[in-house]
């Protein structure tokens, strides 16, 4: 009888002291899950971050205020990629954020809202 209960207690403590599943059971080892491990790449490659496109926008048209003296600037780049800024100086070119089959902004627009700013 008691060789019976000792060998019962000593099998249970096999079965029990390690689980199958370290990661899910383990309270104070503080292992990260396997899916909190991934780095910025592996995230993009499995589809859980977009991965912003970026397409050289070069300088189409400028025009100039005459009240407030800004320049609105059109850029375009690839595949109708649009851009529209307002600053003193346009750059000739630069990296805008890649849209694909945009619409070019109106020019009649661009001078109603320049003028209307100084107002």
């Amino acid at each position: 009888m008691l060789k019976t209960l000792l060998v019962f207690i000593t099998m249970t403590t096999v079965a029990f002291a390690q689980p199958k599943n370290i990661i899910g059971n383990c309270q104070s080892c503080n292992l990260t899950k396997p899916s909190q491990d991934y780095n910025t790449r592996q995230k993009i490659q499995r589809g859980m971050i977009v991965e912003q496109k970026y397409t050289t926008c070069r300088l189409k048209r400028r025009l100039t205020s005459k009240h407030t003296g800004l320049q609105a600037c059109i850029y375009q780049g690839g595949n109708k990629t649009f851009t529209l800024m307002y600053e003193k100086n346009c750059p000739r070119q630069y990296k805008c954020k890649y849209n694909p089959g945009g619409v070019e902004p109106n020019i009649d627009d661009i001078i109603d809202s320049l003028n209307n700013i100084k107002k």
